[in-house]
């Protein structure tokens, strides 16, 4: 009984200093990349691969997990204008996306 009075009073602590300690600063940081154009998300590296959907102007993925002949192995950061689920992997032709800066805002 006494370990778990120990360990409700050691979460509530944590809890309590999550709420109360200052916010971290506004700053821009990386947070992936967007297409520039609306643009075939494929199962492979290359144009002879099964589409698995379109990325349109502004769709974001994640930073590159693999690279090969200049396509990019990424994944959906959130739902594409299009309708491919968040977290889905395919690929895409490098030259269609640009980095993606985001900023949180307190």
């Amino acid at each position: 009984m006494t370990r778990l009075m120990i360990a409700a009073a050691a979460a509530a602590t944590f809890t309590a200093t999550a709420l109360f300690a200052s916010p971290a600063p506004a700053v821009a940081s990386g947070c992936g990349y967007e297409a520039t154009t609306t643009v075939h998300f494929r199962s492979g590296p290359g144009s002879s691969y099964v589409s698995l959907g379109l990325l349109r102007d502004g769709d974001r993925v994640g930073s590159p997990q693999k690279k090969q002949d200049g396509w990019w192995k990424t994944f959906t950061m959130e739902r594409t204008a299009s309708g491919i689920s968040a977290g889905n992997t395919g690929w895409v032709k490098a030259s269609y996306l640009r980095k993606s800066v985001c900023m949180q805002l307190d």
